[in-house]
């Protein structure tokens, strides 16, 4: 039966890394259909890295396990942010990292809360991981809207704005590790599961170095494809004159994102609240709080003009969907109901969206 086992999810990965592979290969006259294949090579490795980071999850712990799962899955979205920078699509690069924290914030956590809440009457989380992580994303807005201020009502030059991202993405990625220090030192004991305590499996470590070595060669895959899909979109957005912001916003964040947006969804249809937590809410903080100040140190050094300053509607955008998110968990449970809320902003934004870029 073992052996049997094995053999099938030997199979199951060589069919996973077979296309990616292949596609490495590949090079079309057709900047469509490149964008399709590129995009379906990246789903299958987000997914395999989704499932990877679920076991984790079972092996050590919900808070940990959802940490590492949100780290793990946005290595797509930083992949294909450097590359957008390196082309010059600076304005997808920053919409798409708005975009994947509007995509965790409603549509993930609301179709997690829908299909949850379906299988169960009523959801009950851990408040204290969502009041901690609803404080790092407000503190990322303060940020985020206090140079949003700072380029509209004063006159100081570009290089002086780079400057003062820079600076500021320097502070935002020392709060960030100074947040995982509390949450998972000094002051864990405020987020273990309050009725009952996690069922923590043993740690085979033979499957821990596999687990290793299959995320190496998945972020060295996704690096590689990353960089055709982004060239070929380049291409594309130029010749068809197709807004790049809308592609940032809306393509992007599903693409890199699908692994770790499975794996929330699955923890919650197995009443796993406190991980789909983690997971949604807990990539969208490092979205915020470590992919925006890396990408923006990134285009410091290169002397791209990568700033921390967003257009209006998409400060609009961010605000929304996390003042609306808190709203549905600052009281510790959720309901099927305020999942479809969450979701229809998601549309609403989406169809708003598709009509300004």
């Amino acid at each position: 039966m073992y052996i049997n086992y094995l053999k099938k999810k030997n199979l199951y990965n060589i069919m996973i890394f077979t296309f990616p592979i292949i596609t490495l290969f590949l090079n079309l006259n057709n900047y469509i259909l490149n964008i399709i294949i590129f995009s379906l090579a990246i789903i299958p490795l987000a997914i395999r890295l989704g499932n990877i980071t679920s076991d984790l999850s079972s092996t050590i712990g919900e808070k940990k396990g959802g940490l590492i799962a949100a780290t793990i899955g946005n290595m797509p979205e930083i992949m294909m942010g450097v590359w957008s920078i390196k082309v010059g699509l600076i304005s997808m690069a920053k919409a798409a990292l708005i975009g994947s924290i509007i995509n965790n914030m409603l549509l993930v956590l609301g179709i997690s809360i829908i299909l949850g809440g379906i299988k169960y009457k009523e959801q009950k989380f851990n408040k204290n991981i969502a009041k901690t992580n609803f404080n790092m994303l407000l503190l990322a807005m303060a940020s985020f809207t206090i140079i949003f201020s700072i380029s509209n009502y004063t006159t100081l030059s570009e290089t002086t704005l780079n400057s003062i991202g820079f600076k500021i993405s320097i502070i935002l990625i020392g709060i960030y590790l100074l947040g995982l220090i509390f949450s998972l030192y000094t002051h864990k004991n405020l987020f273990v599961l309050g009725d009952r305590d996690e069922e923590i499996e043993e740690v085979k470590w033979q499957d821990s170095y596999k687990d290793l070595i299959y995320i190496i060669i998945i972020s060295v895959l996704l690096y590689f494809i990353s960089e055709k899909l982004i060239t070929n979109i380049s291409l594309f957005t130029e010749e068809k004159n197709i807004s790049p912001e809308f592609i940032g916003i809306m393509l992007l964040p599903i693409l890199g994102n699908i692994g770790e947006n499975i794996s929330a969804i699955m923890c919650a249809i197995k009443n796993k609240v406190n991980a789909s937590l983690e997971i949604a809410i807990g990539s969208s903080i490092q979205i915020a709080l470590f992919a925006t100040p890396v990408l923006i140190t990134f285009g410091y050094f290169l002397g791209i003009n990568m700033n921390m300053i967003f257009s209006s509607i998409q400060m609009v955008m961010l605000f929304i969907a996390v003042i609306m998110s808190y709203i549905v968990f600052v009281d510790g449970k959720t309901y099927w109901f305020e999942g479809c809320i969450l979701v229809a902003i998601y549309v609403i934004v989406t169809i708003c969206y598709f009509y300004v870029a």
